[in-house]
């Protein structure tokens, strides 16, 4: 540092040319480490070198197959010897026989036989058809009465028979007559049924409509109207009644 500074001014009594020296050896001096510096930050910075892949070679292998061995020569066959044909001998033709003329005489043609002349149908009237019977007499409306009270007394007997007493009501201790109401076809098939009036005990009710439900009934009789009808049945029920 000293050294530097002396050599910026020339002392008193100095060499001038021994300062140029000086300062031109601290440039070089600052130069040469600029230098290697540069060097040093290049190496660092500079990828390695990639290493070097050798380079594949594709070898083609052909497969040649060997030529096949030359066949044996087959020796020739002898000639077959030729006899020569025989001269076939004149055969003497036989003399021809004159044949008799014969005269065929022509067919009969076949006589066809006429077809009958067509003759205009007949007509026959149809038999008259008897006449259809006349329907029966209706029944007077008492005759009707009589027949649709003699059936509903018929569908009670059948209903009231057929009745269980369930075991509910049993245990209750109770009983009820139940007015169940029902629609009939001329047939006897059951079409509808309804509780028409309640007992007040449900079980007996339920009892009720299932006898009219599961009854089969008969058709109507002769002097009944033929059209669906509606019934009405009382079904009582107790328990102290016997199955």
């Amino acid at each position: 540092m000293n050294a530097i500074l002396m050599s910026g001014s020339t002392p008193m009594g100095g060499n001038p040319q021994r300062g140029h020296f000086g300062r031109a050896l601290i440039a070089g001096a600052a130069l040469e480490a600029l230098l290697i510096g540069g060097i040093l930050w290049v190496g660092s910075h500079t990828p390695p070198p990639k290493p070097m892949v050798p380079e594949k070679k594709i070898i083609a292998i052909h497969m040649v197959q060997p030529a096949p061995p030359k066949p044996t020569p087959i020796p020739p066959l002898p000639k077959p010897v030729v006899q020569p044909k025989p001269i076939p001998k004149p055969v003497p033709r036989p003399t021809p026989v004159p044949q008799p003329i014969i005269h065929h005489a022509p067919a009969p043609k076949p006589l066809l036989a006429k077809a009958p002349t067509p003759t205009a149908p007949v007509y026959t009237p149809p038999a008259p058809t008897p006449p259809a019977p006349p329907p029966p007499p209706a029944p007077s409306p008492a005759t009707q009465q009589d027949a649709i009270a003699s059936y509903a007394a018929l569908l009670r007997a059948r209903v009231q028979a057929g009745t269980r007493v369930p075991e509910e009501v049993r245990l209750m201790h109770t009983g009820g007559t139940a007015m169940i109401a029902f629609r009939l076809t001329p047939s006897g098939q059951l079409l509808s049924a309804r509780v028409a009036q309640s007992s007040g005990v449900g079980p007996i009710d339920r009892a009720a409509l299932h006898a009219v439900q599961e009854e089969n009934y008969p058709p109507f009789t002769k002097d009944m109207p033929k059209h669906d009808m509606d019934f009405a049945v009382q079904v009582h029920l107790s328990a102290h009644r016997d199955e």
